[in-house]
C-alpha cells in the first residue's frame, strides 16, 4: 500500500473555524485513498490566504521527502493559484495527486494552472473595462459597484450548486477529469454562467472552484 499525506487548505480563519471547505477537502481524499489503495499517513491543514506563503504546505513536502510519500490534494486550488509556486511544487522529488483530475500529469497540472491564471487576468481586466466604460457614461460606481460585484458573484456561485448535481452524476459514470467534464457538457448543451454552450477544462476548473468558496 503506497503512502500519502494529505494538505488541506482553507483561505480564512472563520473558514478553518467553522470547516466550511475543509469536510469537502477531506471527504475527497479520504474517498480516493480507500479506491485507490493508499495509507493516508498524515494530515496537513494550513488557513492562509494564497497570496502569502503557504509554510505548512512546505512543511507537508518536506516530511513527504522523509517518508517516500506522496502528497496528496482534493484540487488543484488548494496548492495555489500562482503558477510560478505550483512550478516549483511539481519540479520536486514528491509526487502530487489531485483527486479531482487523478490523471494529471506533472504537464498537465502546470497547464491547468497557467489556463486558470490566465481566466482570472481576463476576468479581471473586463471587470475593469466596463467600470471604466460605465464611467465614461456617466454611471456612478463606488458602493453600486461593489455591490453589483457582489451580486455577480453570489449569481455564479449559485449557477455552480445548481450544477453540483449533474456533475456528481457525470463523476459517477466515470467521467472525472476537467476534459471529459468539459466535453460531456458541450455534448449534452448545457450552457455556462456566462450564456453560451462551449465548455473548457479551464471552465469546469473555475466552476467546481465555486462549489467550495
Amino acid at each position: 500500500m503506497k503512502e500519502t499525506i494529505a494538505y488541506y487548505r482553507v483561505s480564512t480563519q472563520r473558514q478553518g473555524r467553522s470547516g466550511l471547505g475543509l469536510e469537502a477537502q477531506q471527504a475527497a481524499i479520504a474517498q480516493y485513498c480507500q479506491f485507490h489503495d493508499y495509507e493516508l499517513v498524515d494530515e496537513v491543514m494550513e488557513v492562509q490566504s494564497t497570496r502569502k506563503l503557504q509554510s505548512r504546505l512546505l512543511e507537508a513536502l518536506e516530511q513527504c521527502k522523509l517518508l517516500n510519500a506522496s502528497l496528496m490534494v482534493a484540487r488543484l486550488d488548494r496548492l495555489g493559484r500562482d503558477v510560478e509556486k505550483i512550478a516549483q511544487l511539481i519540479k520536486s522529488d514528491v509526487e502530487i495527486i489531485v483527486t479531482d483530475n487523478p490523471h494529471a500529469t506533472r504537464f498537465t497540472i502546470h497547464i491547468l494552472a497557467a489556463v486558470a491564471e490566465e481566466q482570472r487576468q481576463r476576468i479581471s481586466e473586463t471587470t475593469k473595462e466596463a467600470l471604466e466604460a460605465a464611467r465614461k457614461r456617466g454611471v456612478m460606481l463606488g458602493q453600486n459597484g461593489k455591490r453589483l460585484a457582489k451580486q455577480n458573484k453570489r449569481a455564479a456561485q449559485a449557477f455552480a450548486r445548481q450544477m453540483f448535481p449533474l456533475i456528481q452524476k457525470l463523476r459517477s459514470q466515470g467521467i472525472r477529469t476537467l476534459r471529459g467534464i468539459a466535453d460531456e457538457l458541450n455534448i449534452q448543451g448545457v450552457p455556462t454562467f456566462r450564456g453560451n454552450a462551449h465548455w473548457h477544462a479551464s471552465t469546469v476548473f473555475v466552476l467546481l472552484h465555486r462549489l467550495h468558496k
